[in-house]
């Protein structure tokens, strides 16, 4: 059987075979099978915006954009780090993040680059980002750091990394959008074929939104200081299993990361997966 698919306004006739291999090229997974099972088909889309929103009350959730973003830029397969046998990366040489500079006139690169090579870009408007905390998980060699001077030249910068082929990943927290914003921010992912991650505030503005998935995030309490966890939930994306809550630990001393599906009052076990974060 023919699919007949439309991508950036070009028609396009395929067999449902090669159909299925355009859409797992352009799809990744986190690792945790737990999240990744509650995702539509059990895998989150490139060229797309996902959103991470959170109570105006909660801080904003850098660590859970921080694992979409290693996640979708492919720098290290979560698959061979395993929950004993992990690399050690005492030695981690903490080198100073590149910032991005861009300029109206400057075009984004056409040339496209394997997603082993290609940057995260994350848009830290406050300044507040401190890298070292990160650098376990997103190497800092290619982490860039976004420093708009205001809103507009915020929302001008994030789409024009978003266009650019060369950005496996764009991690933003925009305040209030408009439907031309959202719209356009969508459009910029396609075009460039990377991710953007928007942490959001879960407020009356947050009903506006062009995302493929949109996960609530909340702090939960802990009964170890040195583990943080949070209550993770679907609350849109077609196909997905939508209203499902997963358990997300992270264990502060060994970088260790797991996710846990919740059902009712208790965790299911034989859904949990563990990652390390490697240098």
């Amino acid at each position: 059987m023919q699919l007949v698919s439309c991508h950036n306004g070009r028609l396009f006739t395929t067999t449902s075979q090669s159909e299925h291999a355009v859409v797992m090229e352009r799809a990744f997974v986190t690792g945790l099978n737990a999240l990744d099972e509650v995702a539509p088909a059990g895998r989150f889309v490139r060229g797309a915006i996902h959103e991470l929103l959170v109570e105006p009350a909660e801080s904003l959730p850098r660590f859970v954009a921080m694992i979409f973003a290693r996640a979708s830029s492919s720098l290290s397969p979560w698959e061979r780090v395993g929950v004993r046998g992990f690399s050690n990366h005492e030695s981690l040489d903490f080198q100073s993040p590149l910032t991005l500079t861009l300029s109206r006139g400057e075009r984004e690169s056409e040339v496209s680059l394997p997603e082993s090579h290609r940057a995260v870009v994350w848009c830290d408007s406050s300044r507040d980002l401190y890298p070292p905390a990160i650098a376990p998980f997103v190497p800092l060699d290619r982490l860039y750091l976004l420093h708009p001077k205001n809103l507009i030249e915020e929302s001008w910068a994030v789409a024009e990394c978003l266009r650019c082929k060369g950005v496996a990943a764009v991690v933003a927290a925009p305040g209030k959008l408009s439907r031309l914003d959202a719209r356009r921010l969508q459009l910029a992912a396609e075009r460039g074929g990377g991710v953007g991650i928007l942490m959001r505030h879960f407020d009356r503005g947050a009903n506006i939104y062009a995302a493929a998935t949109r996960w609530l995030v909340s702090p939960c309490p802990s009964s170890r200081i040195n583990v943080q966890k949070w209550k993770i939930q679907l609350i849109h994306g077609h196909g997905g299993r939508v209203g499902n809550t997963v358990i997300l630990e992270h264990h502060r001393e060994t970088n260790l990361v797991r996710a846990t599906e919740q059902l009712v009052d208790r965790l299911v076990s034989t859904t949990t997966a563990a990652i390390r974060a490697s240098a």
